[in-house]
C-alpha cells in the first residue's frame, strides 16, 4: 500500500512539476508548483520523514507557493508575458542533460540500506540510530535562529505585500 502511494505521489509531483514549465497561464504554472510541492510532503510522509514532510508542508506548500500565488494574482501585467520560445531547444537540452547527469548518479551509487545494519538517512532517525537528530538541535541549541529565520520571513512577506499595495 505504502509503494503505490508513493508511486501515486511520485505521478503527482511529475505532473505538476511539467505544469510549471509547460503552461502559459502564470497562475496555472504556479498552481502546478503548489502540487508538485504538495506530492513531495507526501513522499516525505511515505518514507517516513514524518519532519521532512510537515518541513515541506509548511515552509514551501504554505509559504512560498502561497507568495508566489499572491504575487501573480497581484501582477496587473500577467497578460502581457512574452510568448517568445526562443530558449526552448537549450531549455530541452539542459533538462536531458541534468535527467542523464541523475540517471548515472542513481545508477552507479551504491545506496545503503536498513537491513545491512545502516540508516538511509542519518541526518534524520529513530532514537535507535546515530544520526544527529534535527528535529532535537533545531528546537534546543538552534531554537533563536529558527525562530529568527520564521520572523524574517514574516517580516519579509508583510513587506512584499506593503510595497505592492501602495503601487
Amino acid at each position: 500500500m505504502v509503494t503505490l502511494a508513493f508511486f501515486f505521489l511520485a505521478t503527482a509531483a511529475m505532473i505538476g512539476a511539467l505544469a510549471v514549465v509547460t503552461a502559459r497561464n502564470l497562475f496555472y504554472a504556479a498552481l502546478g508548483l503548489l502540487v508538485s510541492l504538495a506530492a513531495v510532503a507526501g513522499i516525505y510522509v511515505t518514507l517516513d520523514a514524518d519532519f521532512l514532510a510537515l518541513a515541506q508542508f509548511l515552509i514551501y506548500v504554505g509559504g512560498i507557493a502561497v507568495l508566489i500565488v499572491f504575487a501573480v494574482m497581484m501582477t496587473a501585467q500577467i497578460n502581457r508575458a512574452s510568448s517568445s520560445h526562443r530558449l526552448w531547444p537549450l531549455g530541452l537540452l539542459t533538462g536531458a542533460a541534468t535527467l542523464a547527469g541523475l540517471a548515472y548518479v542513481m545508477i552507479n551509487t551504491e545506496w545503503r540500506s536498513e537491513s545491512r545494519g545502516e540508516t538511509i538517512s542519518p541526518m534524520v532517525g529513530d532514537a535507535s540510530s546515530a544520526g544527529i537528530h534535527l528535529p532535537d538541535l533545531l528546537f534546543s541549541t538552534y531554537l533563536l535562529p529558527f525562530e529568527l529565520a520564521g520572523l524574517l520571513l514574516l517580516v519579509a512577506t508583510i513587506g512584499a505585500l506593503v510595497i505592492a499595495r501602495e503601487r
